[in-house]
């Protein structure tokens, strides 16, 4: 069975104000959620398994939603997963059998022995979907998009969470343990960085042009 990209559905009208904000958004709360599923973790090997999820999803997500070169065919896949993300509202079925799925592999990661499995990544694919499923509502989408100015400096943001716990597991994990000494200071950091982010892009915008031309006659 193929999936023929004339079949998609169209874009709609209660989707076309989402487009830019959902993979900021979603690339954001992925830099927050891994770090407070890390509370969970009870080895660096699931540890490492998160970074390694969250690296994937943010490549997949900044990969889906770059624009092509005129004339560049696009992929199936690729276009269904930009659509999905520009117009989450009219993939809506697509969503929630998405969240269906991931709720059925993270139960099944649940009942297996401990250790099998890591469970933290299992646990981070429903909450992707979920965060895209209310950040179609108005009400909450007026307080997730607050986490877009984190998503929008996502690599360096990831670099830096990174370089953190990396430090703090040699430095400090021997002594307090991969809870206090690596998973706390990580969703601290974390925090800090979605604060940081937004007051870094507001300072950052660009003046207006008024401004800019007042500017260049009193000079």
């Amino acid at each position: 069975m193929t999936l023929d990209p004339a079949r998609l559905p169209r874009h709609s009208r209660a989707g076309s104000a989402r487009r830019l904000e959902l993979p900021d958004a979603l690339r954001g709360f992925a830099l927050i959620c891994v770090p407070l599923l890390a509370l969970f973790c009870t080895s660096m090997l699931e540890l490492a398994a998160m970074f390694v999820v969250l690296s994937a999803l943010l490549f997949g997500v900044s990969f889906a939603a770059r624009v092509d070169r005129p004339g560049k065919k696009t992929g199936t896949a690729r276009l269904l997963a930009r659509r999905m993300l520009r117009d989450s509202v009219a993939y809506r079925h697509l969503w929630i059998r998405l969240l269906m799925a991931a709720l059925a592999i993270s139960l099944v990661a649940i009942a297996l022995p401990h250790g099998v499995a890591p469970l933290a990544p299992a646990v981070l694919l429903p909450c992707i979907a979920a965060f895209v499923l209310l950040f179609q509502q108005r009400r909450w989408r007026q307080w997730l998009c607050k986490l877009a100015p984190m998503g929008r400096m996502s690599l360096a943001n990831y670099l830096v969470q990174a370089l953190f716990v990396l430090g703090l597991f040699h430095a400090l994990e021997p002594r307090f343990g991969l809870l206090l000494g690596v998973s706390v200071p990580g969703v601290a950091l974390a925090m800090l960085q979605a604060v940081f982010s937004c007051r870094w892009l507001a300072q950052s915008r660009p003046r207006p042009i008024a401004w800019t031309r007042l500017g260049k006659q009193a000079g």
